[in-house]
């Protein structure tokens, strides 16, 4: 079972691209590697489909089994097809015990990429039809990443990113972006995010527009889903275009306004493996401050140096008082802040 293009998850493609087998766990091996064969026979076989790899996982402590398929398709597979390896791997018939287990797909076309996960043994319609919007949202010079999360159908959701390629063409994700607004209205009660490369969890290493919480003690959940709006587009791009020194920006906005009433949390990272300095941070916030203060913007604005406090401005509310900040960033207190 090898799977010899990249897949999202690059510990595995590293594996099974240098043909190392994927240990053996659990009882019933035997049978388990068996029914992958099974199972990436019939995948393979499908229209649009270029390779397939299978295997489950067990977990020893709940007696439970994992199923994880990995699917390349050819560039110009069609909305039609991404859906079939959906309900391909939905009708599958496995042994009773395998029932209740989880199932997971990710599937890959150019530089595109769409995971779901279920339960073994219930309807597939919704994941099958989320891939087939899915390819249907593909845009050049754009990476669309679709996660459909929850096992039930009645707790799931849709993370979906539209990522430019590269930090410095902004304008390519905005674009997709105001696209897929237009030509897809009922796309809008997902969870969506703008970036300039594919979001990494954990990771300040690229730019992006999101929604939820990032200055938050303790954390704020995600508000409702919806589209970004334009003026919040605009602003992410602005960010990214003609600034004194290169850094990384998150916008996170709310939706209803957060805690203390924000609308916005902005953060600014430096380049990976660099510092912001005082003075560096001096000068971009003179250029941000001013644009993000309009009438009755309320905006938690960081910039973190990477070599102590970060510089903080609270626009139209009050600093935490648990923050740390950098002497400098206190002189805008009184200009910005309304405590």
């Amino acid at each position: 079972m090898r799977f010899t293009v990249p897949t999202v998850i690059l510990m595995m493609a590293a594996v099974l691209l240098t043909g190392c087998s994927i240990p053996a766990q659990g009882p019933d091996q035997a049978e388990r590697d068996s029914w992958s064969r099974v199972i990436e026979f019939a995948i393979r076989a499908l229209p649009g489909v270029v390779d397939a790899s299978h295997w489950f996982d067990y977990e020893g402590k709940s007696r439970t089994y994992a199923s994880r398929l990995f699917v390349r398709l050819e560039d110009g597979a069609t909305p039609d097809e991404a859906a079939s390896v959906v309900r391909a791997m939905g009708a599958q018939q496995l042994p009773p015990r395998y029932q209740g287990d989880q199932t997971e797909v990710n599937i890959d076309r150019m530089t595109d990429s769409y995971s779901a996960y279920w339960r073994f043994g219930r309807d597939v319609s919704r994941e099958a039809n989320s891939a087939h919007t899915w390819a249907r949202l593909w845009a050049p010079g754009t990476q669309v990443g679709w996660r459909s999360r929850g096992i039930d159908v009645d707790k799931m959701s849709n993370a979906i990113g539209v990522a430019a390629g590269s930090e410095a063409e902004p304008h390519r994700a905005t674009a997709a972006m105001r696209r897929i607004i237009q030509d897809f209205p009922e796309l809008a009660s997902n969870h969506w995010t703008v970036s300039t490369v594919p979001v990494e969890n954990g990771l300040n290493n690229h730019s992006r527009l999101e929604p939820g919480w990032l200055n938050t003690d303790p954390p704020i959940p995600h508000g409702r889903p919806r589209f970004p709006s334009n003026g919040e587009l605009e602003m992410w791009e602005w960010f990214l275009t003609d600034q004194p020194t290169p850094f990384f920006v998150e916008i996170s906005v709310y939706e209803p306004p957060g805690k203390a009433g924000r609308t916005l949390d902005v953060a600014i990272h430096p380049p990976v493996g660099k510092q912001l300095t005082a003075a560096q941070a001096t000068q971009l916030a003179e250029r941000h401050l001013p644009y993000l203060a309009q009438p009755g913007a309320v905006v938690d604005y960081t910039i973190e140096t990477r070599n102590g406090p970060a510089f903080a401005v609270f626009i139209g509310g009050c600093q935490p008082s648990w923050r740390d900040v950098l002497p400098e960033s206190k002189a805008y207190a009184s200009q910005y802040e309304r405590c």
